[in-house]
């Protein structure tokens, strides 16, 4: 390998948060580079080809740098944009979604400047941790980014006071529980994640540890002195994965102690959550969310409302007083069962839930909807479920997107039909490259 050093100024930064430089008309990319910085560059060659562009030393700062606010930035993966200052993350993420409609569907709209938050710290309601054994000793932590390397943490920015307290203690157990961690290269031990959901005011939380097999000594012991310690925590539950795969969760979960969910209030109702019900991670950033897509919706006593991929239903129970009647369809069944009982616990009449694919659901259903909410997981919907929605005409459709590239995708194929009026960014993870995407849409 050969390399050659140069100076550049950073002129734009890419979708991955990296520097964007130009040399010799070639385009690189630099990690931990802002605009109008310039850096001293150092390209790595392979068989004449660049492999890699370092930065060396940063000769002019940005004014938007900022010092990192987590001690293990960025050798945790978590986050990518913490040496940005907020005000110029809510700039990135807008004209992010603004670049990433054009490049991939050529939708050139106005988009709304990004909704973000008064303080962008202890915001998550759920983190995932992995448990493994590092220099002889059991640690909880988060990988370092592109790897299995674990970096031993338990308090991230991000997460919430509770969850960083509840981590101390489940760690001190396991090491005088003497439980066995698992080892991914011999795929031995037991122990593989700690999973940990809490809600908005952090008075109630529920802790699944995600373990090969469940017959583990003293478990019920473990949980009792686990709660008795955090009395906030409902409930601790096993999650069963006995394969070997990048994939947390099992399918099977197991309740050790206490009450396999916790509650939480959007909008003045109360919603249950278990350990796989989906549920907005954002405690904080919520009501923005759903307020938007509520408020683009905006149904009445005379609308037939479809909520696809609805989760625990929290879109839709959120629009039931409005509605004539509120649709729900959601392919997870402890979701749809959640979904269920909080329209039990909220006395909401007017809402249904069925367990099914909503590509399934919509291609074969006789129902008419007058307004579609969709919620689709990051890969986006499917083209029929798109079509299906098209045969459908409903006056207003409002799309929730956790990832712009799908967003546009599905974008274009609804606008033959449909107008797009308001497209919000809103930020649900700061200091990352994620952001949430609500779109209202009107029928032509």
């Amino acid at each position: 390998m050969t390399s050659r050093r140069f100076v550049a100024t950073c002129e734009a930064l890419d979708d991955f948060g990296r520097g964007i430089v130009h040399l010799e008309g070639k385009t690189y990319f630099v990690k931990d580079l802002l605009p109008k910085e310039e850096a001293e560059l150092e390209t790595v060659f392979s068989h004449g080809k660049v492999q890699e562009v370092r930065l060396r030393k940063r000769r002019r700062e940005s004014p938007d740098r900022v010092k990192p606010s987590c001690p293990n930035y960025p050798l945790c993966g978590g986050c990518q944009i913490m040496h940005l200052s907020y005000e110029k993350q809510l700039l990135y993420k807008k004209e992010k979604v603004q670049n990433l409609l054009h490049k991939f569907a050529k939708i050139d709209f106005p988009v709304s400047p990004t909704r973000g938050m008064t303080e962008p710290v202890r915001y998550r309601n759920k983190v995932q941790k992995p448990i493994r054994v590092v220099k002889g000793k059991v640690e909880i932590g988060f990988y370092k980014e592109n790897s299995h390397d674990l970096v031993p943490a338990l308090d991230c920015p991000a997460e919430s006071r509770l969850s960083v307290k509840i981590s101390r203690v489940v760690l001190k157990l396991i090491r005088q529980f003497s439980w066995p961690v698992y080892d991914e290269d011999r795929k031995t031990g037991i122990l593989r994640h700690l999973l940990i959901k809490t809600n908005r005011t952090e008075s109630e939380a529920l802790v699944t540890l995600i373990v090969k097999d469940e017959r583990l000594p003293g478990r019920k012991d473990f949980a009792r002195l686990l709660m008795a310690e955090v009395k906030e925590v409902q409930g601790v539950v096993f999650n069963v994965n006995p394969r070997a795969t990048n994939v947390i969760l099992g399918d099977k979960d197991v309740l050790i102690l206490g009450y396999p969910h916790f509650r939480d209030t959007i909008f003045e109702k109360t919603f249950l959550v278990s350990t796989k019900s989906f549920y907005q991670t954002n405690s904080k950033q919520i009501e923005t969310l759903y307020g938007l897509a509520r408020d683009f919706a905006a149904p009445t006593k005379e609308d037939k409302v479809l909520d696809a991929y609805c989760g625990t239903g929290t879109i839709g129970l959120s629009l039931a007083e409005q509605a004539k009647e509120v649709v729900g369809v959601e392919i997870v069944p402890d979701a749809v069962k959640d979904a269920r009982q909080n329209a039990r616990i909220n006395k909401v009449e007017n809402a249904r839930f069925l367990v099914g694919d909503c590509t399934e659901y919509l291609g074969r259903t006789k129902e008419k909807f007058d307004i579609i909410v969709l919620d689709p997981p990051r890969k986006g919907a499917t083209k029929e479920f798109l079509s299906s929605v098209l045969s459908l005409a409903p006056k207003r459709i409002v799309y929730v997107s956790c990832d712009p590239v799908t967003l546009a995708r599905d974008l274009s194929c609804l606008l033959s039909d449909y107008s797009l009026e308001e497209v919000v960014p809103v930020d649900m993870f700061p200091n990352t490259l994620h952001v949430e995407t609500v779109c209202k849409l009107t029928h032509r």
